[in-house]
This record gives C-alpha cells, structure tokens and sequence, in this order.
C-alpha cells in the first residue's frame, strides 16, 4: 500500500475543512500547500465518493459531508487510492501463490496488509487530529 501524495493531499484537504465551514479551493491550497492542480482533481474525487460535498455560487466551495468522527485514515486512502496492494505480489494475478502451493512470502505479506489496514480502520480522523470544532 504506496500512501502516495494524493492521500497525504486528502488528508490536508480533510484537516483544512475540520472547522465544518465552505472553503473555497485557494483557501484550501493556502492553508495546507497544496497545489491547486491537485486539488481539484483529489477534491472532485473524495466529492464523488461522498467525503466532501461543494456548494456553488459567491459563497461556494467545499465542505465535509462527513463527520471525521466517522471518518479514518482507511476511508481517505481508499478513496485516493487505485490499489491498497502493499506490494504486487497482492494483487489477484499474482501466480506464485495457488492453492496447491501457498507462497510464504505473499502470507507474510497478506498479515502485514491486514495489521496496516486495521491501524488504518482503528482511529478516526477526528482523534488523530484531535482539535475538531
């Protein structure tokens, strides 16, 4: 599981929204240095699947739609991230592992994932940042 720069961008995107007000993109750019290029690609991407909602107009911007009370690490990551794999050897056409003969290294690899995605899935975002409004 690569945490790559967009999920380390979602992240700030969720932290700069915590206070539960609209934000406009350049408010969100400044306050967490992200490039606008980013962020709008990440916000249209965490708005779809239903984090953050936008608002249009004078006024409009971008707002939580969820409570990062239920919110986690896991919840962002997965939104920005294609694959979760922490390495190749995860993904389904990996061949080394069958059922005849299991491969020790992908089941060392499989209990890895599993600790770092329930880590991930044990805190939300609101305890992590602990200064939520």
């Amino acid at each position: 599981m690569l945490i790559t720069r967009r999920s380390d961008y979602a992240l700030r995107i969720c932290r700069a929204l915590k206070d539960g007000k609209t934000h406009n993109v350049r408010e969100i750019c400044e306050t967490e240095d992200i490039p606008k290029a980013f962020a709008y690609k990440i916000i249209r991407e965490m708005e779809l699947n239903g984090i953050v909602k936008s608002e249009r107009g004078n006024k409009g911007g971008y707002f939580l739609n969820r409570s990062l009370k239920d919110l986690t690490m896991y919840d962002i990551v997965s939104t920005t991230e294609e694959d979760l794999a922490i390495v190749h050897c995860m993904k389904e056409e990996c061949g080394r592992n069958t059922n005849d003969v299991p491969c020790k290294m992908h089941n060392e690899m499989e209990r890895i994932q599993q600790i770092i995605e329930q880590e991930m899935k044990g805190k939300t975002i609101s305890e992590i940042i602990g200064d939520i409004n």
